[in-house]
């Protein structure tokens, strides 16, 4: 791995008498970079990128209501030209249709269609073979350590930036207290149920 922009080469950190937490988070940097790149290539393999598929994510779950962009937006932490770019195209494509409140004509709801929705299942099915194939290395308990330790990181990155409210007590805590109770059943021998 190359040095980063931390200014903490490769290999080096505690042992050196160097703070490790520069080398962790240019990891952090460097490994969200890679997985942004390769995350792209699965999204463009079904005429989306990255963003626009996060954004169908959203939509979709939002589920009839839809999302306002200010909504999306937030959702996204984007602001609204970014996200008003990303819905135009997937309207375009028909992924998505807006439909313009009935109580405010300022404000128009957003919401997914069939052929949104599938593609984003599409898109998400290559995300997911993907991380199984990147985390294999791992095994089952370096994979629940590591959920761990960034859903801790992410809390503390949340907690000091007033702007992330919505990643706090998000569900990455819920995903690694099911991970655990898999854990300690595998680890007793008992059947998982």
């Amino acid at each position: 791995m190359h040095g980063c922009l931390l200014g903490m080469p490769s290999g080096v950190g505690a042992q050196d008498g160097l703070p490790v937490e520069p080398a962790i988070l240019c990891h952090i940097f460097v490994l969200n970079s890679v997985l942004e790149r390769t995350g792209n290539r699965v999204a463009e393999a079904h005429g989306l990128t990255l963003p626009q598929w996060m954004a169908l994510g959203c939509i979709g779950r939002a589920a009839g209501a839809g999302l306002t962009h200010s909504e999306l937006g937030q959702r996204l932490m984007l602001s609204k030209a970014p996200i008003t770019g990303v819905v135009d195209r997937l309207e375009r494509a028909g992924f998505v249709t807006r439909t313009t409140s009935a109580s405010d004509r300022r404000v128009s709801r957003i919401q997914s269609t069939e052929a949104g929705l599938n593609v984003w299942r599409a898109v998400r099915d290559g995300l997911r073979a993907q991380a199984m194939q990147h985390c294999e290395c791992l095994g089952d308990e370096g994979k629940a350590q590591m959920l761990s330790l960034l859903a801790r990181l992410l809390e503390q990155v949340a907690a000091s930036d007033p702007m992330l409210d919505t990643l706090r007590g998000s569900g990455v805590r819920r995903q690694v207290q099911v991970l655990r109770a898999q854990q300690a059943v595998r680890d007793s021998g008992k059947p998982h149920v």
